[in-house]
């Protein structure tokens, strides 16, 4: 286990050098990786095609990313530990346990686990570009780019496409997990992350600018007030249901 944590210990440190994660981040990336490589091969390969292709994309146009979102997400395109752990403790769960218990339940759970996270983050980070204004996904309701539930064609697209490439990354390494199931993990998570975002994640709003936003402090400086949602459930909270789900659906279809 030293040896494991010492190797991802020095990629996550790069990736903390490239301005990819915070201090707290590249920690739990570590921890996230180490467990990983007691896994095997398979499940390093997994989380990098989940890293390297997630991480591209938040640098891909980030300027008009930042513009677009700047004052509704909470947090910025440096993952702190809370938001690599909400991606990755499912996965990382499942590489662990895999090393002496049934191999074959635990690479599903881990393979719909990161191809979920895939699939959402494709879909955020297109979707925002690329998308236009989204629509919330059970009413159909046109919202600003960022808001949590809003669905967009691009992005939804991105989503299956990141979906199927997961998939193939699995089927690449052998696993015993059918490409369908990973697919349908992903593209399940990815739903019920819109689903979560749209009903319970928090909703807060700014008295000033009167716009909403899931910033405690809106970026003109004013402390927002609670909307709607469940109060503390934020887009960390909804990420991590979106790994479980997809991590179930890829488990029960295998």
């Amino acid at each position: 286990m030293i040896v494991e944590l010492a190797a991802a210990g020095a990629v996550a440190t790069m990736a903390y050098g490239a301005r990819l994660l915070t201090a707290g981040g590249a920690i739990a990336a570590s921890a996230v990786g180490a467990a990983s490589m007691l896994g095997g091969t398979g499940w390093v390969v997994a989380l990098l095609f989940f890293f390297v292709t997630s991480s591209a994309l938040s640098r891909w146009r980030g300027a008009e990313r930042e513009r677009l979102l700047g004052s509704i997400i909470e947090k910025g395109n440096r993952r702190d530990a809370v938001q690599v752990l909400a991606n990755g403790a499912v996965f990382a769960i499942a590489a662990a346990m895999s090393v002496n218990g049934d191999v074959a339940t635990w690479q599903a759970v881990g393979a719909g686990a990161i191809a979920a996270a895939t699939a959402d983050t494709w879909s955020t980070e297109i979707g925002t570009v690329l998308g236009g204004a989204p629509r919330l996904i059970l009413s159909g309701r046109r919202v600003p780019p960022g808001t949590s539930g809003g669905v967009t064609i691009p992005g939804s697209m991105a989503g299956i496409v990141a979906a199927v490439l997961a998939a193939v990354v699995v089927s690449r390494m052998d696993w015993v997990v059918p490409v369908y199931a990973v697919v349908a993990g992903g593209v399940a998570g990815a739903l019920v992350d819109s689903v979560i975002g749209a009903t319970v994640q928090e909703r807060r709003w700014c008295p000033r600018c009167a716009v909403e936003t899931e910033r405690g402090a809106h970026s003109c400086g004013t402390q927002t007030t609670h909307r709607g949602g469940i109060p503390g459930c934020n887009n960390d909270i909804v990420n991590l249901m979106s790994t479980i789900a997809g991590a179930a659906v890829t488990w029960t279809l295998t």
